[in-house]
C-alpha cells in the first residue's frame, strides 16, 4: 500500500530530515571539520588583501599569510599579555587590601546588628556571632570541598587549553596550505553545478556569520562605552579599563558582565561606597538587558529570521551542544530554514515544469 503526500506533508517531511541531518552534522561532523571550514572561511577573508600584496612585493601567498597571521596572533598575545598584567597588578591590590576589607565588614556587620538590636530588640552580639560561626563553616567547606574539587578538575582543563591551542594550529596551518591555490578551489567550487544548493545556503550562513560578528562588536562597543563611562562618572579608581572589560567578558559565554561587575558591587559595599555598589548592580542588570534585547533584533532582523527564534535556537543549541550551542544552535537554525527554502523552492520549479 503506497502513502501518498500532499504538498504540506512533503514539506514538513524534508523539514524533519533535514532537521536530523544538521543535528547529527553538528553533534558528530562539525568537531572534525570545523578547523578546516574556518581556515577556508578566513583564508577568503585574507585573500583580497594577500592579493593586493602579492601584486606589489611579488612575494608567494603563503609566505605572505604567514607574515599576517603571525603579526596578529603576536598582537592578540600582547593584548592578552597587558589585559592578564593589569588584572594581576589589580588583583594584587585587592589582596594586599584584604585586611582593611575585613575590618570594615566587620564595622558594618557590627552597625548592622546594632540597628536590628534597637529595631527588634534581639541581641546583636548573637547576632553577630552566628553570622560570623556560618562565615567560618562556609570557608571551611570551601577548603574541604570546593578547592579540591576545583584541583581534580584542573587536568580536565589543562586538557581543554591543549586541545584549544592545537585546534588554534590546525587552522592556521590550514590556512597556509589552502593559500597557496585558494584561486583554483574558488573556482572549481563556482564551476560545479552540483554545488548550487551548498553555494546558495553557504551565502545565507556566511551572512549570518557577518550578521553576528557585527552584532557582537555593536554589543561589545555599546556595553563598554555605557560601563566605563558610568564607572568613570562615579569616580571609581580605573573605570574606564573595567568598563573596557566589562564589555569583553560580556562576549564570553556564560560569564558576562556579572564576572566584572558583582565583585565590583561587593567591594563598594563593604567600603561603604554603597551608591556605587547600587550603580554597579544597576549596571548589571542594564547590561543583560542590552543582550538580550540587541542580540536577536541585530541578528534576527537582518538573517531573515525572527528574533524569537535566534533566542529559542540558543536555548536549544544549551541543551542539545553544551556550551558551543550559543553558536551552533542559531547557525543550525540558519542552515535548517536556508536547506528547506532551496529544497521546497527547487520541488516547485520541478513541479511547474
Amino acid at each position: 500500500m503506497k502513502i501518498k503526500l500532499t504538498d504540506g506533508g512533503k514539506k514538513y517531511l524534508t523539514a524533519a530530515i533535514v532537521i536530523l541531518f544538521v543535528y547529527f552534522a553538528m553533534k558528530y561532523i562539525s568537531p572534525i571539520v570545523s578547523p578546516f571550514l574556518l581556515a577556508f572561511l578566513l583564508a577568503g577573508l585574507l585573500n583580497p588583501l594577500i592579493q593586493s600584496l602579492h601584486k606589489k612585493l611579488k612575494i608567494r601567498k603563503s609566505i605572505l599569510a604567514g607574515l599576517i597571521l603571525f603579526s596578529i596572533c603576536a598582537l592578540i598575545i600582547i593584548s592578552l599579555w597587558l589585559i592578564f598584567s593589569c588584572l594581576i597588578a589589580n588583583g594584587s591590590k585587592i589582596a594586599g587590601s584584604i585586611p582593611e576589607y575585613q575590618e570594615d565588614l566587620c564595622l558594618l556587620l557590627n552597625d548592622c546588628c546594632s540597628k536590628v538590636e534597637q529595631k527588634f530588640g534581639v541581641d546583636s552580639t548573637q547576632i553577630e556571632n552566628f553570622i560570623i560561626e556560618q562565615m567560618n563553616v562556609f570557608v571551611e567547606n570551601l577548603e574541604v570541598k570546593i578547592l579540591p574539587t576545583v584541583m581534580d578538575k584542573s587536568v580536565g582543563c589543562m586538557k581543554n587549553i591543549v586541545s584549544f591551542i592545537s585546534f588554534i594550529v590546525i587552522i592556521i596551518i590550514a590556512i597556509l596550505l589552502i593559500m597557496k591555490d585558494y584561486d583554483k578551489y574558488l573556482l572549481k567550487f563556482k564551476e560545479n553545478k552540483d554545488f548550487q544548493g551548498i553555494r546558495d545556503v553557504g551565502m545565507k550562513v556566511l551572512l549570518y556569520i557577518k550578521t553576528f560578528v557585527k552584532a557582537q562588536l555593536i554589543i561589545l562597543c555599546i556595553i563598554s562605552t555605557i560601563c566605563a563611562v558610568t564607572l568613570t562618572f562615579t569616580g571609581m579608581k580605573g573605570g574606564i579599563f573595567y568598563g573596557i572589560l566589562t564589555g569583553f567578558m560580556d562576549m564570553l559565554p556564560f560569564i558576562g558582565t556579572g564576572i566584572m561587575l558583582i565583585p565590583l558591587a561587593l567591594f563598594r559595599l563593604i567600603n561603604g561606597n554603597y551608591w556605587q555598589a547600587v550603580l554597579c548592580f544597576f549596571l548589571y542588570a542594564l547590561c543583560a538587558l542590552i543582550r538580550e534585547f540587541l542580540e536577536p533584533k541585530l541578528i534576527g532582523d537582518r538573517v531573515g529570521v525572527w528574533p524569537v527564534g535566534i533566542l529559542f535556537a540558543v536555548f536549544a543549541g544549551i541543551h542539545l551542544f553544551g556550551v558551543w550551542g550559543i553558536i551552533k544552535g542559531p547557525l543550525s537554525l540558519v542552515i535548517v530554514c536556508e536547506t528547506c527554502k532551496y529544497f521546497w523552492d527547487l520541488t516547485e520549479s520541478t513541479q511547474q515544469t
